[in-house]
């Protein structure tokens, strides 16, 4: 990565706490604070949130955690939640958080800041900072949330736009994603890959995993989140239809799923040949990927996946794996490394095809291509965006 001639400063606001799966803004901030600082703020909960978690006696997390010396992952307090009823107490406790976070930058000495934003609800954030530049790093179809009411909708609608007014640099994750920003200086910064990491996975030498050894080859394996955008129904079929094949899922359960959609993942491991491993952190994916013989994305063609880059794909590939995806605007972007399936019949023929004509020379051309799309090279080109915005001035709007 390029160096700036003084450290930046990123204050990141995302709506996943750092402890939550590793998603894009996980990867890229743990690669700028190698050489940069970074204070990782998550969202500021709603009081009913927090409400719920007390009944549900989950852990209420608010301290916070110096991962490195130049990465602090800052958890909001729970006595200063989001209030959206009261709007004058919302704003006040909303005040209160900024303040901490003011001073936690203050004894810290991190000057030289950069706003990075990954999520419209948080523009409310912009100019509070002292920051040098504003980045929005569009990650998603936030309109295309099932879970959206049409007014929180509307209000999104209306973040969105403030944010893209202000923001100095908008990055989309994908050229798809591109697509959906009403804007004409929009960088794409695909998702990438921690190249090293998942390569390690080529190695057959290291046996499986205890929760793993057990189950019988050949295994297909869908990695990941396993929330409303996976096809639980596809699946199932092909564990119905394919008995000698072991079909995994690797991942940590959606918490708020819908009944109608708990039924589908019931109905899927209630195959004899069907199996669920818990989430891992993401350092320890390459020891269970190695065990998989076809990896999976078995997406659901809704509205707010359609558009994404999965961040499955070039880790599926710096693996060497082989894999069958469903038609997603990006995948359809890589068919020449990914076979694209639709029906239950294209699925199965795509799995049965690479399970007896696998090789070595394609896995090495599936980790070239995944060598070529790493984190680091991601990094790269954002630090390089933004050494090269600030040279030629601010030009949002931060009013």
């Amino acid at each position: 990565m390029s160096a700036a001639a003084e450290p930046y400063t990123f204050v990141s606001f995302s709506r996943d706490p750092w402890s939550d799966v590793w998603l894009n803004r996980h990867h890229i901030m743990s690669r700028i604070a190698k050489q940069h600082r970074v204070l990782f703020a998550s969202r500021v909960p709603r009081w009913e949130e927090y409400y719920w978690k007390l009944l549900m006696h989950e852990p209420i997390r608010w301290r916070s955690r110096q991962i490195t010396p130049t990465l602090t992952d800052l958890q909001p307090w729970p006595w200063l939640p989001r209030i959206g009823q009261w709007g004058d107490l919302d704003r006040f406790l909303q005040k209160l958080h900024v303040a901490r976070i003011r001073s936690s930058l203050r004894r810290r000495g991190w000057d030289n800041r950069i706003l990075y934003i990954w999520h419209p609800e948080m523009e409310n954030m912009v100019g509070r900072f002292d920051e040098r530049l504003v980045c929005f790093h569009y990650y998603d179809n936030y309109a295309g949330y099932t879970y959206l009411t049409d007014e929180m909708r509307r209000e999104l609608a209306e973040q969105t736009a403030r944010l893209l007014k202000r923001a100095d640099l908008v990055f989309a994750s994908g050229e798809a994603m591109r697509g959906l920003i009403p804007r004409e200086d929009v960088h794409v910064i695909p998702n990438g890959v921690d190249y090293e990491l998942f390569a390690a996975a080529h190695d057959d030498n290291e046996p499986p995993p205890p929760d793993m050894a057990g189950i019988p080859h050949p295994i297909v394996a869908h990695i990941g989140r396993l929330n409303v955008k996976i096809d639980y129904t596809l699946l199932a079929q092909i564990a119905r239809r394919r008995r000698d094949w072991s079909v995994v899922l690797l991942g940590p359960l959606e918490r708020f799923m819908s009944r109608e959609q708990r039924r589908f993942v019931d109905g899927l491991l209630a195959e004899p040949n069907a199996y669920h491993i818990p989430g891992k952190p993401v350092w320890e994916l390459p020891r269970y990927l190695r065990h998989v013989d076809v990896a999976l994305m078995a997406y659901r063609l809704i509205g707010w996946a359609v558009k994404g880059f999965p961040l499955k794909l070039f880790e599926y590939l710096a693996a060497g794996k082989p894999c069958v995806a469903a038609p997603l605007e990006e995948n359809l972007r890589y068919r020449d490394a990914i076979t694209i399936a639709q029906t239950p019949d294209e699925w199965i023929a795509a799995i049965e095809h690479w399970l007896a004509n696998d090789s070595e020379e394609f896995a090495q051309q599936r980790m070239a291509l995944a060598r070529a799309n790493s984190w680091d090279i991601r990094c790269r080109r954002i630090l390089e965006l933004i050494e090269s915005r600030l040279q030629a001035g601010s030009m949002g709007d931060r009013k």
